[in-house]
């Protein structure tokens, strides 16, 4: 299973860059949070974190949070019950 990483970007992220992540990562979750813009994605290692990191970066993006998210966590709401 390859790790899913939560990234906290302090910008609007254009919509061509997140088509390029989706195509490259797969199922990338986006959405609008109070401190920009929250990418959820899970990437098979390493170098690949680095390169969503990069694609990012390109665009003016400022990171301010990269967390690694555990299986549990998924699918979950900010308030920590299941979303059904």
């Amino acid at each position: 299973m390859e790790p899913t990483y939560c990234l906290v970007v302090s910008s609007p992220m254009p919509s061509a860059v997140i088509g390029d992540v989706r195509d490259r990562f797969g199922d990338v979750r986006v959405s609008a949070a109070p401190a920009g813009v929250v990418i959820e994605c899970s990437v098979p290692d390493q170098a690949a974190l680095r390169a969503l990191l990069t694609q990012v970066w390109d665009v003016g993006g400022a990171v301010v949070l990269v967390v690694a998210v555990t299986a549990t966590r998924i699918g979950r709401s900010r308030h920590g019950h299941d979303q059904r």
